[in-house]
């Protein structure tokens, strides 16, 4: 459980980070959203959020089981 735990934070750290930098970089890009960037913003970390954890888990949980 503690390894598991241990991974899937790792994992999800990292996976935040980027869906973080994706979602900031098209936010700014594309001219609809640039010109209120606050509550797109808003949403890409929210929505990160929620996701990573849940991706962290289900990998490390496939790769502790292919160990």
């Amino acid at each position: 459980m503690g390894t598991r735990f241990q991974l899937a934070s790792i994992i999800g750290s990292i996976a935040f980070i980027v869906l973080i930098g994706i979602g900031f970089i098209v936010i700014l890009t594309v001219p609809e959203l640039s010109r209120n960037p606050v509550y797109p913003m808003i949403w890409a970390v929210v929505i990160s959020a929620i996701i990573t954890p849940v991706a962290g888990w289900v990998i490390a949980s496939k790769i502790i089981k292919v160990r």
